[in-house]
């Protein structure tokens, strides 16, 4: 769909920003594939265990994720493996994010925390029902920064039996500085939403974030496989 010309840059900045965290996300779950390969070929029938993982080695391509894309907040491997392989339900997630001044890394497991169980988030649970990329959000993150988070994950599968998600996240603050950074003054009236409508960023008051946009006032001024956006009719 066509767009004013004040907008071409919003655009091209969502574009690049959106479709470079789903690459992000994929490329890790590609690379923790390979690495784990060997492993999981190596592993007994019936369980691979965790301490058998490199640490050292999945942080450092956590690490080269976020340093390759400037966007991302944070990022991890979100670990359980279907049965057989994993009879007893065993989870483990390494996570890195970022503060303002340096990074920190963060390793959970059900002993070291009985609250929290990833499996039931979204952004692991569409992941694994589709096979394939899915972009969540926004969201409070209660686990990391409490704020509002986009989070981009891909599957991860070897010798088709499903090992766990890659993700990557993004601060929707992030998303609303860049995007205030490129836009002309006076600003547009906008509306950016996720793919089912769920409001991200806004120029509009009215429109808050995590809200499901319903308005017969906006129409879509620009469609993404990844993200909308609407401009008053």
């Amino acid at each position: 769909m066509n767009s004013s010309t004040p907008l071409h840059a919003v655009i091209g900045l969502l574009e690049q920003l959106f479709t470079q965290c789903s690459h992000s996300s994929q490329q890790l779950a590609q690379q923790l594939t390979q690495l784990l390969s060997p492993r999981v070929s190596a592993a007994t029938p019936t369980e691979l265990e965790t301490t058998a993982f490199p640490k050292t080695a999945i942080e450092a391509l956590i690490n080269r994720t976020l340093s390759d894309n400037r966007f991302c907040s944070g990022a991890g491997f979100a670990y359980h493996a279907d049965a057989p392989l994993n009879p007893q339900a065993k989870w483990t997630l390494y996570w890195i994010y970022k503060d303002a001044s340096h990074d920190t890394a963060l390793e959970l497991t059900p002993l070291t925390h009985q609250h929290l169980d990833f499996r039931t988030f979204e952004w692991f649970l569409k992941t694994k029902s589709l096979k394939g990329p899915y972009f969540h959000g926004p969201y409070v993150d209660y686990i990391c920064n409490t704020s509002y988070t986009m989070t981009s994950a891909a599957p991860i599968f070897i010798q088709q039996c499903f090992y766990g998600v890659a993700a990557v996240d993004i601060l929707v603050s992030r998303i609303e500085d860049e995007i205030l950074n490129v836009l002309p003054q006076p600003r547009p009236k906008m509306v950016l939403t996720n793919t089912f409508g769920r409001v991200i960023f806004s120029t509009l008051t009215g429109y808050r974030v995590g809200d499901i946009l319903q308005s017969e006032a906006l129409a879509v001024t620009h469609q993404h496989p990844l993200f909308s956006l609407y401009s008053p009719v």
